[in-house]
């Protein structure tokens, strides 16, 4: 007599498995909490592309400011660069404000001291010529452009007179109430001065230099005096002296 079939036990029902927590991805801030000391990558090709922008501007000027230009020279691809800046126009803006906010800064320090005006104001003056001394290439070549009708460059050029220029007469203004200088002149007349004595020639001179307006042997002998930096400073109280003997 046939038997029935033997019936197969039934498989246990599968245990459940609770997904995994997803880890959080990566980031510059938990990278840097991981590793107080480690730079994140992406901020050292940021810091590098604009470096890259700035040296490139002081030997030709913005607007030889390209993407694949200044993607090549900091050795980064395209795409990087459009991630960091999205545009060549917002990078250049960004190229000219991290070579200017230095500046800023120490002038700023400077007029917030607690030393007497006259003293504050040679100080920022030499902060100035200084930073005009080691950066003439750009400057230079910023104010060409600007002339030429290069937007970025015009439009920095005009914000500078509410920017270092307020400052500088800020002081004057201070000078003048100490007695340090002539109260009846007006602070932006003295500024004009003060620019003309000092700043001038280091501007002139070497755009003159660089375009060849000024003859070779002439510029030989008046670069190295418009361009020396002790040569500056003596400029700087030399022009003071006489303003404070105007009082």
């Amino acid at each position: 007599m046939p038997t029935a079939p033997r019936r197969r036990a039934a498989s246990p029902a599968p245990r459940a498995v609770r997904p995994r927590a997803a880890r959080p991805r990566a980031t510059p801030a938990t990278a840097s909490r991981r590793h107080p000391t480690a730079v994140a990558p992406s901020d050292d090709t940021r810091r590098r592309l604009l470096q890259a922008g700035i040296e490139r501007v002081e030997r030709h000027g913005l607007r030889a400011l390209t993407v694949r230009g200044v993607a090549a020279d900091a050795g980064v691809n395209l795409g990087s660069f459009v991630y960091h800046f999205g545009t060549r126009d917002a990078f250049a803006a960004e190229v000219i404000e991290q070579w200017y906010a230095p500046l800023m800064s120490r002038l700023q320090l400077t007029v917030d001291e607690a030393a007497p005006p006259l003293e504050r104001l040679r100080a920022v003056l030499i902060q100035l010529l200084d930073f005009l001394l080691a950066h003439a290439g750009f400057i230079g070549h910023l104010l060409l452009d600007a002339a030429a009708g290069e937007p970025l460059a015009r439009r920095f050029v005009v914000s500078m007179a509410g920017r270092h220029p307020q400052l500088v007469l800020r002081v004057i203004t201070e000078a003048q109430r100490d007695g340090a200088l002539p109260a009846k002149e007006s602070p932006l007349h003295l500024l004009m001065f003060l620019m003309g004595a000092i700043g001038a020639p280091v501007l002139v001179l070497g755009a003159a230099a660089r375009s060849g307006l000024m003859p070779d042997a002439l510029a030989a002998r008046m670069l190295p005096l418009a361009g020396d930096v002790r040569a500056v400073h003596r400029r700087v109280d030399w022009a003071l002296r006489g303003l404070s003997q105007e009082i």
